[in-house]
């Protein structure tokens, strides 16, 4: 019995930079006894169609699992992968017709009903966690109906069951490095770190426009700090893997679990590095004097907005004052940061967009003496289904009732659109005087 699983396209064709399958490769660990798992990562071919051809044509599945990332690059675009999932479900059915199709993944676990809807070819769905059923979905499909988590086709409805129990972390399979190599993308990276880790899963906050909660819980699920090393241990030792992209939604918290981790590394010696994104309120210096001890070469920050009133609205939990901080804090550290914004917010006015500049600017002073600010990430805020500041837009007939959140749809609009591209500027002028050695750009208008 063949079992094909597949990663889908979620990344722009071309840009060579690709990110490791981990939930996908540890799947693979759990195939049932008895089947051959035969991967296949489509964003690592360079047209990913002829190669889902021939591959589907030499393996013949008797199931085939489509593993459904993100449903768009964010960042403002208006692409959507949705496409990406239809084609490759119409081709597994046309080319294998006999085959069992199963969907899961991140993307899939915000739209289950809606996605099982828009692609009929897919026999089942999977929603969250998939380590605790996948073995049984796949070699017993009579038990799937009582399986948590399943979404199924019944008497021509859709049915989903409710979610499994949150699984222990400290069990998780090691990746299956030999059904997706490690070197394939090692090899072609050059920027993005490839290889991902673990060290929690869900998130215990409640920022307004995520969705993190409703993918992994909305509590914390600590692996242990020893478990996470091992498998940190295992990429190097087994691959020559040094360099690593913590998954977590936020990697400081709780502090005494990230100082655990830190200092299982640091008891080790092992001689990695890695990165994560971080909450600004939760920084220390003596947190990142530890982390960097133990590693840390990038600290991601995604505050989010530059104001109060931002913070506020986004349900943020911090001040401007904690983002300032953290900037001071990755300067005395002496490490790399990349910053991510929000902009064009709901209710923003004239005096709030100059306040937001305001501390973009003080931002981008404190950095640019150390010249360790490696990118400013500024994009409207992609508006979800369920989250709070939808409902609240809704509400305010800012956002009709029946908008269609499946395809990319943010809150951007156009008399405040200009306002990222002015920051944008703001922040490009910035880098390259950093970079040139030369002192602060000065605002236009100013005198050198």
């Amino acid at each position: 019995m063949r079992l094909m699983l597949i990663q889908l396209p979620t990344s722009h064709l071309g840009a060579g930079e690709c990110v490791y399958p981990l939930g996908l490769a540890r799947l693979a660990r759990l195939a049932p006894a008895g089947w051959e798992v035969c991967p296949l990562d489509l964003n690592l071919a360079a047209d990913p169609w002829p190669a889902l051809q021939a591959r589907l044509l030499d393996v013949r599945p008797q199931v085939t699992a489509l593993s459904f990332r993100n449903l768009d690059p964010l960042a403002g675009q208006s692409q959507s992968y949705l496409p990406s999932l239809k084609t490759a479900a119409r081709l597994v059915r046309r080319l294998c017709p006999e085959t069992r199709l199963l969907a899961g993944g991140p993307a899939f676990t915000l739209f289950p009903e809606r996605l099982m809807a828009e692609v009929p070819e897919i026999d089942a769905g999977l929603v969250g966690e998939g380590e605790a059923v996948f073995a049984s979905l796949v070699a017993a499909p009579q038990t799937a109906a009582q399986l948590p988590g399943v979404v199924l086709r019944v008497n021509g409805r859709i049915a989903a069951n409710p979610p499994a129990h949150a699984l222990s972390l400290d069990g998780l399979p090691l990746p299956d490095t030999a059904a997706f190599p490690p070197e394939d993308y090692r090899r072609r990276n050059r920027y993005v770190t490839a290889v991902g880790l673990e060290g929690k899963r869900g998130c215990d906050l409640a920022c307004a426009y995520c969705l993190y909660p409703a993918i992994g819980g909305r509590r914390l699920r600590l692996r242990a700090p020893g478990a996470v090393v091992d498998e940190m241990e295992f990429w190097q030792q087994a691959h020559g893997v040094r360099s690593f992209h913590f998954t977590d939604g936020v990697l400081n918290r709780p502090a005494a679990h990230f100082a655990a981790l830190c200092r299982e590394i640091l008891r080790r010696r092992l001689a990695v590095s890695w990165t994560g994104f971080f909450r600004e309120e939760a920084v220390t210096p003596g947190q990142l004097a530890l982390a960097r001890e133990a590693g840390l070469n990038t600290v991601y920050f995604s505050g989010d907005a530059l104001t109060a009133a931002g913070l506020a609205l986004l349900g943020k939990r911090m001040t401007p004052g904690h983002l300032l901080g953290a900037a001071r804090a990755t300067v005395e550290a002496g490490l790399l940061t990349v910053d991510h914004f929000l902009v064009n917010l709901p209710g923003e006015t004239p005096a709030l967009a100059a306040g937001a500049r305001e501390l973009l600017e003080r931002l981008l002073e404190i950095h640019h003496p150390a010249g360790n600010l490696g990118a400013v990430i500024l994009s409207p805020v992609r508006l979800y289904p369920g989250a709070p500041l939808t409902r609240a837009l809704q509400r305010q007939g800012l956002l009709p009732a029946g908008a269609d959140l499946l395809y990319p749809t943010y809150h951007d609009p156009p008399e405040g659109a200009h306002r990222r591209h002015e920051l944008e500027a703001l922040c490009h002028t910035a880098g390259v005087f950093s970079r040139l050695g030369l002192g602060g750009a000065a605002p236009p208008g100013a005198t050198p």
